[in-house]
């Protein structure tokens, strides 16, 4: 996995993400997907070789007054 600090692109394998526009190609052909699904890519691939919480998805993902049970 790459990152371009000044594109603000993360490539991963056949996949590239612009982190500003959220938008998710593969092999340059745009794929749709939900804003929560970015969201969700956006946070793990900002932390390679990391564990990512419950706590910490559901605070990126979800308002405070959202219940939620992972």
């Amino acid at each position: 996995m790459t990152l371009s600090p000044i594109e603000n692109t993360v490539r991963f394998g056949l996949f590239e993400l612009d982190l500003r526009t959220r938008q998710l190609t593969k092999n340059g052909a745009k794929i749709r997907l939900p804003q929560q699904s970015i969201q969700a890519l956006s946070l793990l691939l900002e932390r390679p070789g990391e564990i990512v919480t419950r706590e910490e998805l559901r605070q990126r993902l979800w308002s405070s007054d959202v219940f939620v049970d992972l």
